[in-house]
């Protein structure tokens, strides 16, 4: 080979290298080739990523006692997603081998969701089912959620005293966002209104309307009046207690017709 076919190679190949470099180096930013798909024999852009379930949660709605699950998928953009479920069981034995309802979870945000019917006292099974590309499937690893009420009832309290009979009406007015399930009601009558070393005697009322009546002032006819001191504990079926007032009592002095409330 003569020296000048050797130099016009050797440029050549200087040329070829240079345009190498820069298309790796230069055109892309400073970043590699990635040839991984052409030294595969093209392979699916799928077999490079992989599709999973992530930041899979379940949250119990106080209202209602519906649980709401949500996740995510990862690299859910490298692949042709068909459908995306959330299977759920309701009190089963055996939550492996149990039949699950199949609920379409949407999506916003990338967050996907789905709401289960429960109830209060259910445990609930769950698992994520995702179709794609060409029918291949992912599902999760089952989870369990007890579906627990903890959100306290709410109640009112009223007292109506009537003169004439010494006779006070107590009233308590108790809602829950699943079921009240009893109403301890704790009173005291004194001479004075004070309330130090006084033992409360009690009553457990458990159908509404929640009331009841007591005698205050056995002598109407004198002019010694009575202070009657009262409060309740209103508890709902899962435990839950609210206090009415939540300090201290509500306190009629009887000396008159008249109803007092708090």
């Amino acid at each position: 080979m003569r020296k000048k076919e050797r130099q016009l190679i050797t440029l050549g190949l200087v040329v070829l290298f240079a345009a190498i470099a820069w298309f790796a180096y230069g055109h892309h930013g400073g970043g590699f080739i990635d040839l991984s798909n052409t030294l595969n024999g093209g392979t699916n852009e799928s077999e490079t990523y992989q599709l999973a379930v992530a930041n899979l949660a379940a949250s119990v709605d106080q209202a209602t006692g519906h649980v709401t699950v949500s996740f995510s998928l990862t690299n859910e953009k490298h692949f042709n997603i068909s459908s995306v479920e959330v299977l759920y069981a309701l009190n089963v034995a055996d939550p492996n081998n149990a039949t699950y309802t199949a609920l379409n979870a949407t999506e916003q945000n990338g967050t996907y969701k789905a709401e289960i019917p429960a109830s209060f006292g259910d445990v609930v099974y769950y698992k994520v089912k995702v179709i794609y590309d060409n029918n291949k499937e992912l599902t999760s690893e089952v989870q369990s959620i007890t579906v627990k009420d903890t959100t306290a009832p709410t109640a009112t309290l009223s007292i109506d005293y009537n003169t004439t009979t010494g006779n006070a009406t107590i009233t308590i007015n108790a809602t829950d966002n699943d079921a009240v399930d009893k109403v301890i009601l704790f009173y005291a009558v004194t001479a004075d209104g004070n309330l130090t070393n006084v033992t409360f005697g009690n009553v457990t009322l458990t159908t509404a309307p929640y009331t009841y009546t007591l005698t205050v002032d056995t002598n109407t006819t004198d002019t010694t009046y009575y202070y009657l001191d009262v409060y309740a504990e209103v508890y709902d079926i899962s435990g839950n207690m609210a206090r009415v007032p939540a300090n201290g009592t509500i306190q009629l002095y009887a000396n008159e017709t008249k109803t007092v409330s708090g």
